[in-house]
């Protein structure tokens, strides 16, 4: 069944930060990307990146702009890429699930995170806009990227 997800770039444009979360569990688990999840029934994508952003988080998005999207065909699992650096609220966690914590720009983990990752952020971060294929075997291994 396909998966549509969403995935919540925040940039504390002040301080010169980005939002960022340690897995604890599922498929991510120990790897560091950002917050995100699935679309529920009924729920465009934008209000599943407020939501998700607000239950991983805390905080509340309040100009998301989408800056790309990313699919995983192997898994059924496609992704839209939002961008904000505007919020309130709280940071706070969901620490059986996540570590949320705020990253500097000039410092992102990326020997920490998934390769899909790694490969489209250095884009994001320039200001461009992504729209990518990865292809996958069967062990999680990237085989291809595919500019779509």
């Amino acid at each position: 069944m396909r998966k549509e997800a969403s995935l919540s770039i925040i940039e504390d444009v002040k301080n010169h930060k980005f939002l960022m979360i340690r897995h604890h569990r599922g498929i991510n688990n120990g790897c560091i990307n950002f917050p995100g999840g699935k679309q529920e029934e009924g729920e465009t994508m934008e209000e599943c990146v407020r939501r998700e952003t607000l239950e991983e988080t805390g905080l509340t998005i309040l100009n998301p702009v989408k800056i790309g999207y990313v699919e995983f065909p192997r898994f059924d699992f496609y992704v839209h890429i939002y961008k904000s650096t505007a919020f309130s609220g709280t940071l706070r966690e969901k620490k059986d699930e996540v570590e949320a914590f705020w990253q500097d720009i000039d410092n992102i983990p990326y020997a920490e995170m998934r390769e899909a990752d790694r490969d489209f952020l250095p884009d994001i971060l320039a200001g461009k806009t992504v729209n990518r294929r990865y292809i996958y075997d069967e062990n999680f291994k990237l085989l291809d990227v595919v500019e779509l």
